[in-house]
């Protein structure tokens, strides 16, 4: 053997040899295995990642049953002249749809240039924008942010995956995507890219609660957008990324950076020329906008919107049959066109003068709602309000209430409330005030020919949200004495047998309970007739009346004139002067005055004449707004007539106004310590009525205020309108009658009442007017003594005097003896009055209907 040392060296080589090539073919083994296991793990995981897609695409719809237009629009109120005047929608209804035609190829070609430039050429996804993105995704330290769906995966997003905003994880988010992307694909081998582009731009989202090109349009350029100019079509595409980011309003410079890259892309792209990139740069188009805003957002919703919403919700339910939900659903997304019966230049005026500080004679205050949560040091909550702060003051000031001069005297009653109640270790958890502005106000102006509503305004001061209290529709106030022609006289002249010239004995008196009964300023007339009390808003007659015609018609007629409030415990005498349990809404006041305004035909109110739906159907049509008749024309005139006496010589005079000839006729009313001052009243054109007070109740110390804004507004209204009286129907004739009795006048008699002549001409109905004569004045001598006959054992004197009123009462003072009544008409000797006869020597007592005596005096026959 050679064990010499190139022997050994060649034995070690041998081995060292064998060793390299089995770790070389371990290494290779190892390569293999792995490369095996690898093109496993990618084949099992393509399988399954196609078992995956392929599961989650066998979910999805055939693409021809999508649809892929919007499905939310939001509706358009117009007024009487066809003029928007607000629109309404939910979230996700704010749109206006146009078709690709109306929408300019600028605005078309934005979009296409900075969301997806290659649109026209992909087949629904862009694989090269997808590796861009997941490139610049790596780059970004696998942080994805750049996007790249197409504008039809877009379009699929918005309007069929619509619920990827409540997506919560990322595995969410990435089957949307799959299932997005393969839709995509199968939508446009069956749809056009010019139908996809159009659904798209009136689907996408641009800020400001607008969606789709239109509604941008109009938020931001108060243009169609077929109108745009290239810089302003630039503005809107650049939204689109993030209407939050780059909202034109909020974000100018956000919105400028993202408007120059988006022109740099059309120019890129060659959708414009140089010049036209540079002409439209230099655009100062954020000034404009700004200025566009200042003027939009000075509006807000009216109160006479909230009326038209609530009656259109209701009708889609009682007249269609929807369901709440359903109808809520229609108005705020179903793109209804609502055209209203608004009069937008009378909404202006009553706004102007409910809101004219000059009309309240400096009586403003501040009222305010106050919550306020308070976390305890003990980890207890304390809830407080403006009643229990109401609570804590009155404990030491029973006078106290919650109306300051200002907000700031009200804001420091606040803090120094919460100084007393807040204790060591407490903390504010919550808190909220909100000021209103007091006395409120609320007034509505009816077409009273046809029920239609031409304005309405629910209370003073901003209105900034919708639905807020609206005190026209909302409330219940009472009416006071605007009540007594509704529930009392237009009875009695229609169906109680009575007229304008009937009579009551106008003095303190008690109601049947036994409750004292006095008129507002404590005078009393004796005999008056109705037309008298109506003028000057007489208490006691009003009760009288009632009591004869009975109560129960007088509730009836306040029910057919309109007054949906009334319970039946409301059947009583103060049903008469407006005493009811819940008041009465200014809608309604409205309602009935202007049936009388009408001529006795009942319209209701309404707040729209037709609403057409997204398709252009009238799905609601109140344009024959059947009217039911009440009242008699007739009585309807007459009621009419004596409130224009109320305008020339009664309670309205400070309403009153003289317009072109105009007639106006109304009635005024205030409440028990003036909480609440109305005035309601009507012209051959229109009928207004308006409520004011406190919203707490607090006694006024001034209600003229009501006249005041009643006048400003309707002579405002018809400064423009030609002449026109109220048309005396058929069936009227008149009678010279005497106030006292209300009927026909005795010449040298009732001409000759010492405060001056009773008789005067009043209309009838034919057929009501009166055959016999006066039985109230008595013409002859009487007993200075004993105010019975004159014999020949006392002392007399001669005169006129009156039948039923105490010697010496002060509802009728010309009862005293002959110093004080002073000479009248000289007696003629041997006069006999018509149809009567004296009643030597007898007496009587007289009672009004209440049962209150008046006193003895001398009477003569015929009853």
């Amino acid at each position: 053997m050679n064990y010499g040392k190139e022997n050994a060296a060649k034995q070690s080589a041998q081995l060292s040899g064998r060793k390299k090539r089995k770790r070389h073919s371990a290494g290779l083994a190892i390569i293999r295995i792995s490369l095996i296991c690898i093109v496993s793990v990618v084949i099992a995981g393509g399988i399954f990642a196609y078992l995956y897609a392929k599961n989650l695409i066998d979910q999805l719809p055939d693409v021809s049953t999508i649809d892929i237009s919007p499905t939310g629009y939001m509706s358009t109120v117009y007024d009487s002249d066809g003029n928007e005047i607000e629109t309404l929608a939910s979230t996700g209804a704010n749109r206006t749809y146009v078709t690709l035609d109306n929408i300019p190829i600028d605005l078309q070609h934005a979009f296409v240039a900075i969301e997806d430039a290659r649109f026209y050429e992909h087949n629904g996804i862009d694989p090269q924008g997808i590796i861009r993105a997941a490139m610049q995704g790596i780059l970004d330290g696998f942080h994805f942010s750049q996007g790249a769906s197409t504008i039809t995966q877009q379009l699929l997003k918005n309007n069929y995956f619509t619920t990827w905003t409540s997506e919560r994880t990322k595995l969410d988010s990435i089957n949307r995507k799959i299932q997005e992307q393969y839709l995509a694909v199968q939508l446009e081998k069956i749809v056009s890219k010019d139908v996809i582009l159009e659904n798209y731009l009136n689907s996408i989202n641009l800020g400001q609660n607008t969606l789709g090109v239109e509604a941008a349009a109009e938020r931001y350029f108060n243009k169609s957008v077929s109108d745009l100019t290239l810089s302003e079509c630039a503005v809107i595409a650049g939204i689109t990324q993030n209407p939050t980011k780059y909202n034109p309003i909020s974000h100018p410079e956000e919105n400028a950076t993202r408007r120059k890259k988006v022109l740099k892309n059309m120019l890129d792209q060659g959708y414009i020329t140089e010049g036209e990139y540079e002409t439209a740069l230099a655009d100062d188009v954020y000034d404009r906008i700004q200025v566009l805003n200042t003027e939009i957002s000075t509006s807000s919703t009216s109160y006479f919107v909230d009326a038209l919403t609530d009656e259109v919700i209701e009708d889609l339910q009682t007249r269609l049959g929807y369901t709440e939900t359903e109808a809520y659903s229609l108005l705020y997304s179903g793109g209804l066109s609502i055209y209203s019966t608004q009069d937008t230049s009378i909404q202006n005026i009553v706004e102007e003068e409910i809101n004219n500080t000059d009309n309240y004679k400096g009586i403003e205050k501040y009222s305010f709602s106050y919550r306020l949560t308070i976390t305890k040091s003990d980890g207890s909550t304390a809830n407080y309000s403006d009643t229990t702060m109401l609570s804590y003051y009155q404990s030491s000031n029973s006078s106290y209430t919650l109306e300051f001069d200002s907000e700031e005297e009200a804001a420091a009653a606040i803090e120094e409330y919460k100084a007393a109640i807040m204790e060591d270790g407490d903390e504010i958890a919550g808190e909220s005030v909100t000021y209103t502005l007091q006395p409120q106000a609320a007034m509505t102006i009816m077409d009273q020919y046809t029920g239609q509503v031409v304005a309405m305004v629910g209370g003073r001061g901003d209105k900034t949200a919708a639905k807020t209290l609206n005190r026209a529709t909302g409330i219940t106030r009472q009416p006071g004495s605007t009540f007594k022609v509704i529930a009392c006289y237009a009875a009695a002249l229609d169906a109680g047998g009575m007229t304008l010239a009937s009579v009551e004995n106008d003095m303190p008196t008690t109601y049947a309970d036994g409750t004292s009964l006095k008129n507002y300023n404590n005078t009393y007339l004796g005999w008056t007739n109705i037309r008298t009390a109506i003028t000057n808003s007489i208490n006691v007659v009003t009760v009288e009346v009632m009591g004869d015609i009975g109560t129960s018609l007088g509730f009836q007629y306040a029910k057919d004139l309109g007054i949906t409030t009334l319970t039946d415990g409301d059947n009583n005498q103060a049903l008469a002067l407006g005493g009811i349990t819940n008041g009465v809404t200014n809608v309604d006041l409205t309602s009935a005055y202007a049936t009388i305004a009408n001529g006795g035909e009942y319209n209701s109110p309404i707040f729209y004449t037709t609403v057409v739906d997204h398709q252009g159907n009238i799905i609601l049509d109140n344009r024959d707004n059947t009217s039911t008749r009440v009242l008699k024309e007739t009585t309807a005139w007459l009621l009419t007539s004596a409130m224009e006496d109320v305008m020339t010589s009664g309670t309205g005079t400070a309403a009153n106004f003289d317009v072109n000839g105009i007639a106006v006729a109304g009635k005024s009313g205030t409440t028990t310590k003036n909480r609440d001052t109305v005035f309601a009243g009507f012209t051959p054109y229109y009928t207004g009525v308006i409520w004011g007070g406190f919203d707490d109740n607090t006694p006024q110390s001034y209600t003229t205020y009501s006249k005041v804004i009643w006048k400003a507004v309707m002579s405002r209204i018809h400064e423009n309108l030609s002449a026109k009286d109220f048309t005396m129907p058929d069936g009227i004739v008149t009678a010279q009658v005497c106030k006292k009795s209300g009927k026909l006048a005795i010449g040298g008699v009732c001409d000759c009442d010492p405060r001056g002549s009773m008789v005067y001409t009043e209309y009838f109905e034919e057929g009501t007017e009166p055959t016999e004569y006066c039985d109230k004045h008595y013409l002859g001598t009487v007993c200075t003594q004993s105010h019975m006959f004159a014999n020949s054992e006392c002392p007399a004197y001669s005169g006129v005097f009156i039948v039923g009123a105490a010697a010496g009462s002060a509802d009728e003072p010309y009862g005293v003896d002959a110093a004080t009544f002073g000479t009248y008409c000289p007696y003629h000797g041997g006069y006999q009055m018509p149809n009567t006869g004296v009643i030597g020597g007898s007496s009587s007592t007289t009672s009004d209907s209440s049962g209150g005596s008046e006193g003895t005096i001398q009477i003569i026959g015929g009853e």
